[in-house]
């Protein structure tokens, strides 16, 4: 009887631990598939990442050192350049040019064993690094890009190089180009961001970026050395050879072109002519959009200053303010919640027009932006685009008199400035409790040294007014959501309205009282753009606009370019006016 007991009790044993070990794995099973799941949800209709995976030191004792020190190199090499191209702001990121890369590390331990058994891989595009025998000189290295899970083989090649920094170069040119080139990643992947199949428009692409650096860091280093973006535009040329249609490369182009032209109206048309072709080739595109509205009103600005124009040079100018408010106008309408809304139902509808990376696309501009900041790309968009209208409206103050308008009275002049300057207030001040209009002058301007409500006191103007190194504009609390754009186009449009005639400047202000008062407010503009955490703005964009070249111009203006290390090129003398053929055609506005 006792062995009986004690063999039923062993059995009974046997029969738990099994159920146990069937259980465990129902629990491992589940959680590896529910990993797997949500890994799978997350990486949905996202560019998947490229995992370095180092070599096997117990399988490749020999190349172990030399393999790691090259991966560890890629890594570098990839992270290195993603967001090293000058771009004009609102262009679109250089960063979906690459992805960021991740790196494969063997577990350490049983517990990071155990958790890696538990949980399923995340989907990516794992590159395996094996140096091969050299050839003479030459480095020789086996590249290998698998599917993860899967470890699918989809890529293989051979590279070889002399020297380690072109070995790489070509390495992670190789990666990028196969890994978006493949059938699930050019369905994630919008159409005006891909590469094609050709590296050498990625390679080129690649070279200008380091021109760029390499030019940016020689001034950096020697002010005077000045900055030649030519062999940069020269790379990015080559590039658009080969992947035409890529519209990184085309703001790439169009922003060297500006930064170099700013200055030289006929070489800057190239840039409104890039623009303009990318809008025919690519309407739906918002920020190239944008771009090319800027760039028109940025061509008219010379109305602003001379007054003694040819009549077909004028009409010209004139033509492209009124294109650069159609653009604009037609943009606001684009950005509407109904008409973003229905452009991603048609990119998220199977179908002949479903595209995962084109419904992310639009999807970016109905979702808050990721922290720090607090707003939407279409906040941040709309704000800026309402600055930029109203800088329209102070262009076309200064046509007033001019032959072929009617003149307009002095006091109807000084009500179109005050509305100008409300909707830049709404814009990037917070609201008043009583919104009341005309508040916007006293608002922006001289709210901290006001004594007689609305209107502008001269006496306290001369106490608190004196050259500093930084603006201190202790004004009405700044609205959160705001975007670094839209302070920054505020700041264009406080310098512009510095030129404005005397006819336009509102009661109690004299004309050196008020540029004093623009320029102030202006610099404090471009402190909280440049205050904003996800602020992309650079000093050397804020040294070629030419819509800040009024700030320069003053001692304050000065004294915060010096402090902000920042080296204010000369403006070139002016040319003569001579007389100009106008545009042929009449470029279309995309959308209507």
């Amino acid at each position: 009887m006792g062995v009986d007991d004690a063999v039923v009790r062993a059995l009974g044993t046997v029969a738990n631990w099994f159920l146990l070990a069937v259980a465990a794995l129902i629990a491992l099973g589940v959680v590896r598939n529910a990993s797997a799941l949500l890994y799978r949800v997350r990486a949905r209709g996202r560019i998947l990442p490229l995992i370095l995976l180092p070599e096997d030191p117990a399988e490749e004792a020999a190349t172990a050192a030399p393999g790691a020190h090259l991966t560890a190199h890629l890594a570098a090499h990839l992270t290195e350049h993603q967001k090293d191209s000058i771009l004009a702001p609102g262009s679109p990121s250089a960063a979906t040019a690459v992805s960021r890369p991740q790196t494969s590390t063997p577990a350490q331990g049983w517990v990071e064993s155990l958790i890696r058994m538990a949980l399923a891989s995340p989907p990516g595009y794992a590159v395996h690094l094996h140096e091969l025998e050299p050839d003479g000189a030459v480095r020789r290295v086996s590249v290998r890009i698998l599917r993860v899970p899967k470890n699918r083989i989809v890529a293989a090649r051979v590279v070889a190089e002399a020297d380690e920094e072109s070995l790489v170069e070509k390495i992670a040119v190789y990666c990028i180009v196969q890994v978006r080139n493949q059938p699930e990643m050019l369905r994630r992947i919008p159409r005006w961001e891909r590469w094609g199949e050709d590296e050498r428009a990625f390679t080129h692409y690649r070279k200008g970026v380091h021109e760029q650096r390499l030019h940016t860091q020689a001034r950096a280093d020697d002010a005077s050395a000045g900055v030649d973006y030519g062999t940069a535009l020269r790379s990015y040329s080559q590039a658009v050879k080969f992947a035409p249609g890529n519209l990184l490369l085309r703001h790439g182009e169009a922003a060297l072109i500006e930064l170099m032209h700013a200055h030289h109206p006929d070489s800057y048309q190239r840039a409104i002519a890039t623009y303009q072709r990318c809008t025919e080739l690519w309407p739906e595109h918002i920020e190239t959009a944008y771009r090319m509205a800027i760039a028109y009103s940025r061509a008219a600005r010379p109305l602003l200053h001379d007054r003694a124009l040819p009549p077909e040079r004028r009409a010209q100018l004139e033509g492209m303010a009124h294109l650069a408010r159609e653009h604009l106008a037609d943009i606001c309408a684009r950005l509407r919640l109904r008409s973003l809304l229905r452009r991603w139902l048609r990119n998220s509808i199977p179908g002949g027009r479903s595209n995962s990376g084109e419904r992310r696309y639009w999807g970016s501009w109905l979702m808050p932006l990721p922290l720090p900041a607090r707003r939407s790309q279409r906040r941040t968009f709309l704000g800026a685009i309402r600055i930029a209208l109203a800088a329209h409206d102070l262009t076309q103050l200064h046509l007033n008199g001019h032959p072929g308008r009617t003149s307009v009275a002095a006091d109807r002049q000084q009500r179109a400035v005050a509305r100008a300057f409300d909707r830049v207030a709404r814009e990037v001040l917070v609201r008043t409790r009583v919104p009341a209009r005309g508040t916007g002058v006293r608002r922006l301007l001289f709210d901290d040294h006001t004594t007689r409500g609305s209107a502008h006191d001269p006496d306290t103007h001369s106490t608190i007014t004196h050259p500093r190194a930084t603006s201190r504009h202790w004004g009405p609390v700044r609205k959160g959501s705001t975007g670094w754009m839209t302070h920054y186009n505020a700041a264009c449009f406080l310098a512009l309205a510095m030129t404005l005639p005397d006819e336009c400047l509102p009661t109690g202000y004299a004309r050196a009282q008020w540029q004093q008062d623009c320029n102030r407010s202006a610099l404090n503009q471009l402190d909280r753009s440049l205050r904003t955490p996800d602020s992309t703005l650079t000093g050397d964009w804020i040294a070629h606009d030419p819509d800040l070249d009024q700030l320069w111009s003053t001692e304050t203006g000065a004294a915060w370019a010096e402090f902000m290390n920042i080296d204010i090129p000369a403006p070139p003398p002016r040319p003569r006016p001579s007389a100009a053929p106008p545009a042929v055609g009449r470029p279309r506005v995309p959308g209507r």
